[in-house]
């Protein structure tokens, strides 16, 4: 059976009202010669109105070739399909459809504007229903497909245990309860939350005031095991219970992050139960990290906390929030008012002038304290340490510019006439490590920064354009070295970890050994810098530009957009294919040194990401593969890519990636949507 099916984003049209409705395809035979049987799967939300003597229609180019069901009313293309049981609030009914050859193979085989008709006496209402986006994943082959793990990143180990499953359909309507130790109380908490919500239109936990159709029990049951090591949990599933067991309770957030992506991979894909399994799992890395930068362009406090919902899911770790550059001072320093007064603002007139597309009218923003605060609450509901990074002493034009009489006058002492101008063409952006006043203005930023976030700092240290200081190399390596000593122990007084760009560490510039532990961040093309510092002892997150820089274009082809200076383009397979620790014992990473490769990070930077839009344009699906590398070291490309379709198509529904037709575009111009053929 050769099946020929690709499927898109979504066909039709949503109006303005309210859409209670939604919909599902999911393919379950094909065969070209024969035909396809399709299951249409219609839910309704809680807020829905209830139906009765009601009919799904819809205009479907197959109509031509339906076959069943036999009480199909047919009129050229347009299809209503009758039902005479209610459609209730949570409720959920399936039409299996079989058509006649030729099988489905394109998105204009779909069926198009659904709505739902249902007559009241003589009148009727007429309700839209949603199709969600049909993926890859929607198609599966019983015998090649049934034993597929269909989360990402792919768990260490996967046993099949006897027994029916878990049966979604018994567990749709009763109340949840969730038994939970101490230490699963936020994985508990967060997991509840999203079930009383889960499916859309169809959760686990009856809302207050709902009576369930029939009462059963749901339990979750957490322990706490210490031989799965850090980080490591089991999810147990099995006869309509579900355990998770853990050592920590970041093992208990990862077991239900694998949770809701194997509920949501099930909606999806139609699929009434989950197969009866032992999953066991823990990460291959303990960083793993996402940057994203919003000094080049400011982004919502409500797209970074879509950003840690996404992190969560797929297990990443650490988000490092890259708060200031010489073009925006986004960090509330209520000492120094007019860092964010003026320095978090560009356009004619202001102190910083319009970049990176920016027109003349005033451009930024700026985080207060209070809502740092409530980001750091998020992430660490959802397991992930926030890493601010006050980048210094180069990229500071915004906090020079906007500090004209603390730094300005020191700044102006340092320079040579004309001044040395940085990479991206900013004269001046550069503190002094002579003056007095650079050590009194870090100590105010940082002071305020270690009351807001727990973890470590990153410094930056990079991208000082040489001669900023002097015109001897060496002495200028010196003062670039007492700096980042100077800011080690500041931190290290504190109770906290430095982290730094690859620059800033040169002999004697940080003490590797120290009880808070510093960390290089390695990003350049010569990954010899991770391996020549991991052997004299230094801790090392990879984020190398030409695999894990998410601002590199994503193909050759004229309308995308990103930069390039890294690598000619940075596809999904290029990133899934990076094996970081091969590349770097080629190179001459000794055996002793890998325990001191404490991960990996991508980095977001937005000089050409303007929006959240493109952002998440970026972000997607490569992201996938960065949570994926993070996290195992059993990758499979070809089972890899099966799964992206689906989950992008849930990402959509469920998880507020918004913009996310030009991401199934990017794709369905790849292979990613194709079914191939049985083995």
């Amino acid at each position: 059976m050769v099946v020929r099916l690709l499927l898109a984003w979504i066909v039709g049209c949503c109006g303005s009202d309210p859409i209670y409705f939604h919909a599902t395809v999911q393919v379950v035979a094909d065969e070209d010669s024969k035909g396809s049987v399709i299951i249409l799967s219609v839910s309704s939300e809680w807020s829905a109105p209830a139906v009765a003597d009601w009919q799904l229609c819809f205009t479907w180019l197959k109509a031509v070739v339906l076959r069943q069901p036999a009480d199909a009313a047919v009129r050229g293309s347009y299809v209503c399909l009758p039902r005479r049981e209610p459609l209730e609030p949570g409720g959920v009914h399936a039409f299996v459809l079989e058509i006649g050859a030729p099988s489905m193979r394109y998105v204009s085989d779909l069926p198009r504007a659904l709505h739902i008709v249902s007559l009241k006496g003589s009148a009727e209402a007429v309700f839209d229903v949603e199709l969600a986006t049909p993926g890859e994943g929607q198609v599966r082959f019983s015998d090649a497909s049934s034993g597929m793990f269909s989360g990402i990143p792919q768990p260490e180990a996967v046993t099949s245990l006897p027994g029916l499953g878990f049966d979604l359909n018994a567990g749709l309507q009763p109340p949840l309860s969730i038994e939970a130790d101490k230490e699963a109380k936020g994985a508990a908490t967060l997991l509840h939350g999203w079930l009383l919500t889960w499916p859309p239109g169809a959760p686990f936990g009856v809302p207050e005031g709902i009576v369930a159709a029939e009462a059963r029990n749901l339990s979750l049951s957490y322990t706490r095991e210490s031989h799965l090591g850090p980080e490591g949990y089991e999810l147990r599933i099995q006869n309509n219970a579900i355990f998770i067991t853990a050592h920590d309770s970041a093992g208990f957030f990862h077991g239900a992050a694998t949770l809701k992506q194997l509920l949501g991979a099930a909606l999806i894909d139609g699929h009434a139960k989950i197969p009866a399994q032992l999953i066991r799992d823990k990460p291959r890395f303990s960083h793993r990290g996402l940057m994203l930068d919003v000094g080049r362009h400011f982004f919502s406090i409500d797209f970074i906390q879509r950003l840690l919902d996404w992190m969560f899911l797929y297990k990443l770790n650490v988000f490092h929030w890259h708060l200031t550059d010489d073009e925006g001072w986004r960090f509330e320093v209520r000492s120094l008012p007019n860092l964010t007064r003026f320095g978090a603002f560009r356009g004619r007139g202001e102190v910083i002038e319009p970049q990176y597309g920016g027109g003349p009218r005033r451009y930024g923003g700026f985080y207060t304290q209070s809502q740092i605060r409530e980001i750091v609450r998020y992430a660490e509901s959802r397991n992930i340490v926030v890493v601010p990074e006050i980048d210094v002493p180069g990229h500071s034009y915004a906090a020079i510019q906007a500090l004209p009489d603390l730094l300005g006058q020191s700044v102006r002492e340092s320079i040579r006439v004309p001044p040395v101008k940085s990479v991206q063409n900013f004269a001046g952006n550069v503190l002094n490590p002579r003056a007095n006043a650079t050590y009194i203005f870090l100590e105010l930023v940082l002071r305020e920064v270690l009351e807001l976030f727990p973890g470590p700092v990153h410094v930056g240290m990079d991208e000082i354009p040489r001669g900023a200081w002097s015109d001897d190399e060496e002495v200028e390596e010196e003062l670039k070295a007492r700096l980042t000593l100077w800011l080690q122990d500041f931190l290290g007084k504190h109770g906290r970890s430095l982290m730094a760009w690859e620059e800033a560490f040169s002999a004697g510039s940080v003490d590797p050994d120290a009880k808070w532990r510093p960390a290089a961040f390695a990003w350049k093309e010569d990954e010899r810098f991770a391996v020549h510092a991991a052997n004299a002892g230094l801790d090392i997150v990879l984020c190398p530009a030409h695999f894990l820089y998410l601002d590199i274009v994503q193909s050759l082809a004229y309308e995308e957009r990103g930069l390039y200076w890294a690598a000619p383009a940075l596809p999904l397979q290029r990133v899934y294919d990076y094996e970081p620790l091969e590349r770097l014992q080629r190179l001459g990473l000794k055996d002793e040194a890998i325990p001191r490769i404490k991960g990996l990070q991508a980095n977001l930077w937005t000089e050409t990401v303007d929006s959240e839009a493109r952002a998440e344009e970026m972000l997607f699906p490569r992201l996938l593969a960065v949570s994926e590398l993070a996290w195992t070291d059993r990758r499979e490309w070809e089972s890899f890519k099966w799964k992206i379709g689906p989950q992008l198509q849930w990402l959509s529904r469920q998880e507020k990636l918004q913009h996310w037709s030009q991401i199934c575009g990017q794709i369905a111009r790849g292979d990613f949507l194709r079914v191939p053929p049985p083995i």
